[in-house]
């Protein structure tokens, strides 16, 4: 269990290199759910390391895109023909009861990695059918790729569109660990290949404390710009592109309080203004070390996740709102109830449904062995959480396993979809899963 709320503890960096491994995508609800959602169905859909060396992927990091045939995509920080990760896909059967894993492409082919390596983050597909993503290492300087995968005749094409760390201080950035948003991307539709995408570094920039940058193609080939070098965030979550065309993020740390920001880029200039500095309050009772993509509703309301702070019974995160109008409030605090049965440590975000409801997981709490929740969060006169799922822990006496991070999809029948980090059937591979109401 987390720590007591006034009990402070250095926040440990997980996955490759220590980098924040911890994804995030932004899945448009499709359908609306109930204020009465009652526990949803488990199932395993793929476990990985199910061959020698861990060939078919390890470790998922991020979040899984969805297709209109309901094909699934994702990355696996490790594993692959390589070592160093894959892009799979996921085809499930004429009744959804059996999906099939095809492995895209595994990394690192050739030594030192020109196309890069480690995948951590989550997918895009373009209106072609196209894929695009981000890879942690590797990459013509050693310091990350962005890239493009095309379906050819026999099987998919690949090609590194960007190496980060073109120079000696890295100041276009390096370690990008977030995936693209796009014009469009909130409300569901595929990017139309041509507007910029969007999307952060992990380190570099100016003052070698990340960056957001823009991406675009132009004909012969892509357009690649810094449009903001942090200087008092640190370790920048996904960005999220509103109607507006402004940018909107966190930060997991800096700020005026050490703790983390909730900020706005300014479509055009790019000029950042802060929300809000976390663990403003005594004790920190607003949250702090936010993480994930942000959810924004029709009014342009901002919805997110802490991983700490709140007042909880142990201080064990908040589920926070920015209402442009009133500012910024938290909505839910995160081991509410005896033993944490709620969840605790929220730390992917959140997306919306239809009906406005907000659906997310936490990394432990719940009520089978401190593996984690998936939950929903429902606005009537006030926030209520409804406990979706709990997963289960380390002690190996039930399956389902442990390791959450990612943040969920939603299909068009109301189905969740995510990946586990860890456990699983073959061992510590990770797995992606399904929870049907």
């Amino acid at each position: 269990m987390p720590m007591e709320g006034t009990m402070r503890k250095s926040f440990q960096l997980p996955g490759w290199l220590c980098l924040p491994a911890i994804g995030a995508g932004v899945v448009l609800a499709l359908t609306a759910h109930g204020a009465s959602a009652t526990p949803y169905t488990y199932t395993t859909l793929h476990a990985f390391c199910r061959v020698a060396n861990c060939a078919d992927g390890q470790h998922p990091m991020a979040g899984l895109l969805i297709d209109a045939a309901g094909d699934l995509y994702g990355t696996t920080r490790d594993g692959g023909k390589y070592g160093y990760g894959l892009v799979f896909k996921l085809i499930p059967n004429a009744d959804k009861t059996k999906y099939t894993e095809h492995i895209l492409k595994s990394f690192c082919a050739q030594a030192g990695c020109p196309e890069g390596s480690h995948p951590a983050a989550e997918l895009i597909m373009d209106a072609d059918g196209n894929l695009y993503g981000t890879a942690l290492g590797g990459g013509k300087y050693g310091n990350g790729v962005a890239f493009k995968m095309r379906p050819v005749a026999n099987g998919w094409s690949y090609a590194a569109i960007h190496s980060f760390c073109h120079d000696t201080n890295c100041t276009d950035g390096r370690f990008p660990d977030t995936g693209f948003t796009y014009a469009g991307q909130i409300s569901g539709v595929p990017w139309d290949g041509s507007s910029p995408l969007f999307a952060t570094t992990n380190s570099g920039g100016a003052y070698n404390q990340g960056s957001v940058y823009e991406l675009s193609p132009n004909g012969s080939g892509w357009t690649y710009q810094v449009i903001h070098s942090f200087s008092s965030g640190l370790f920048a979550g996904p960005v999220i592109l509103t109607s507006s065309g402004n940018l909107f993020g966190v930060t997991r740390e800096g700020g005026k309080y050490g703790d983390g920001t909730l900020y706005r880029l300014a479509a055009g200039t790019w000029s950042e203004a802060t929300l809000h500095n976390f663990c403003a309050e005594t004790n920190c009772t607003d949250g702090y070390y936010p993480y994930g993509r942000l959810a924004v509703d029709a009014a342009g309301n901002l919805f997110g996740t802490a991983s700490q702070g709140g007042s909880g019974q142990l201080a064990a995160g908040v589920a926070f709102e920015y209402t442009p109008g009133s500012g910024y409030s938290v909505i839910y605090n995160f081991c509410s109830r005896q033993d944490c049965g709620d969840g605790s440590n929220p730390a992917a975000g959140m997306i919306m449904d239809a009906g406005g409801n907000l659906l997310g997981t936490t990394t432990v709490g719940g009520k089978r062995e401190d593996g984690g929740t998936a939950f929903m969060l429902s606005h009537g006169s006030g926030w209520t959480e409804q406990v979706l799922h709990s997963f289960c822990g380390n002690n190996g006496t039930c399956k389902g396993g442990t390791g959450l991070g990612s943040p969920l999809v939603l299909d068009q029948s109301g189905n969740l979809f995510g990946t586990i980090m860890n456990d699983g059937a073959y061992g510590d591979g990770g797995s992606v899963f399904e929870l049907s109401p």
